[in-house]
């Protein structure tokens, strides 16, 4: 990585589009003390890849950005400045004090009635997870009111017992960072012993349900080996968020979020070939270039010849793109009882802990756990927070890419949940998970287990 050539060429660029002439024309004036000045697009861009692949850190990047808006305002109002803010940072999550016991995870798909004289529901639990931040049950729910049928809020889980093989009693405490409606993890308090056998919860009024803690599904992964540079990572990120636009408008013309994408990803490649993080006539390049091609996308500058071929899950994307409708529609809501660990891929652990369908969309619940890089969100709307790229392969052999939804790391550890492109149909008996990393890639195939969501 050359960090002194990636601050040139940065500076570079910055000059030549100063002297673009179209920014000589005045631009409309927000308020009469705070001119608006736009900031070229290609600069935008190769910055925030620059910073993305840590080639530069904001700092460094903010101050050449600065120094062009400064000099690009001084030429068309002799004053006024527009900061360019890379994105608050978020702070690594502390790593988690070691224990004696190994991680636990169990695959639980239990329903648990319960109901008053005004409401009903369940109480779905997928999974059961016990690491170093404590036990918790990972579970979706559903309540309604008698009297009007309308759906309600979270169970009554203060009002649940839960015992053990040993007698001892437990506290559920429900949390939902980090999960979407209607699913959240039931935090056990005290911590459990690490090896007990079963948990009974039991709601009010309602026989016990007990899940089998012996019970496991242990998966064997095929670890890959993989050699890419944080460059071309970066460009496969890049590839998935294009492709994500396109499958979930694929009604709509070429236009808005997939096109604002796409300018000036030649700028971008071409930073971070000058900062020696990207092979000049690197294959991932072709491809993003053949994918906008495909999409119908202008503007990218990318210099690149389209590559001829392109990776079994982005064609997957493609055709679900280009049928402008959905694939078969899953059924109605409903969820999946997984649990499995997923070897480490550049020092991130994914664990799988349960899927659900909901109002016409598929989330699966995870956690993971090791050191979370810094966050620099940037104009491609890329969670770089979460550095792995996640498919998922059904068994009708249809690719769908998953996206983070919701995170909240705490203790070394995140409740992640990554939301399915295109939505996961009920029928699907299994699943093929393919996570990447830049040093590896690992596959996992998963039996699911279907229960209801009344």
């Amino acid at each position: 990585m050359n960090r002194e050539r990636a601050e040139i060429f940065l500076r570079l660029l910055a000059e030549a589009g100063l002297r673009d002439p179209a920014l000589r024309r005045p631009p409309a004036i927000r308020s009469p003390d705070a001119p608006f000045v736009v900031m070229p697009v290609a600069l935008a861009q190769a910055a925030w890849a620059l910073i993305a692949v840590g080639a530069l850190d904001p700092e460094t990047a903010e101050a050449v950005l600065a120094d062009a808006e400064l000099a690009l305002a001084a030429r068309r109002f002799a004053s006024a400045r527009l900061p360019f803010r890379s994105g608050q940072r978020t702070p690594p999550a502390s790593a988690a004090e070691p224990r004696d016991a190994p991680d636990r995870y169990v695959p639980a798909g239990l329903m648990i009635l319960f109901h008053d004289q005004t409401v009903s529901g369940e109480l779905d639990l997928m999974s059961y997870a016990h690491t170093a931040a404590g036990a918790r049950l990972v579970a979706a729910w559903q309540t309604r009111d008698l009297l009007t049928s309308r759906r309600r809020g979270p169970p009554p889980i203060d009002e649940f017992t839960v015992t053990d093989d040993r007698g001892n009693r437990y506290d559920l405490l429900l949390d939902p960072k980090g999960r979407s409606h209607p699913t959240c993890d039931l935090t056990l308090r005290p911590d459990p012993p690490p090896d007990i056998g079963w948990l009974e919860v039991t709601a009010p009024g309602e026989q016990a349900v007990r899940v089998d803690l012996d019970r496991r599904v242990i998966p064997v992964p095929e670890v890959t080996d993989i050699d890419l540079s944080v460059g071309e990572h970066l460009l496969n990120r890049i590839a998935e968020r294009l492709l994500l636009a396109a499958a979930e408008f694929p009604a709509q013309p070429v236009a808005g979020t997939r096109a604002s994408l796409a300018v000036s990803l030649g700028a971008a490649i071409a930073a971070l070939e000058a900062a020696e993080v990207l092979p000049t006539g690197s294959p991932v390049a072709g491809r993003l270039a053949a994918l906008c091609v495909s999409l119908g996308l202008s503007g990218h500058g990318i210099t690149a010849a389209p590559a001829p071929d392109l990776p079994e899950p982005w064609l997957s994307l493609l055709s679900h793109y280009h049928r402008r409708k959905p694939g078969p529609a899953p059924a109605g809501d409903g969820f999946a009882a997984v649990a499995a660990a997923l070897p480490e891929l550049d020092g991130l652990r994914l664990v799988l802990l349960g899927l659900h369908n909901y109002d016409g969309g598929t989330w699966m619940n995870t956690l993971t756990v090791g050191q979370l890089p810094v966050d620099h969100p940037g104009p491609l709307g890329l969670d770089m927070t979460f550095p792995l790229s996640v498919w998922v392969r059904d068994d009708a052999g249809r690719w769908h890419v998953a996206r983070p939804s919701g995170w909240y790391a705490e203790d070394g550890e995140a409740a992640l949940t990554l939301r399915l492109t295109p939505p996961l149909a009920r029928s699907s008996d299994w699943i093929e998970v393919l996570a990447s990393g830049r040093t590896a890639e690992v596959r996992a195939t998963l039996p699911l287990r279907w229960g209801n969501l009344q």
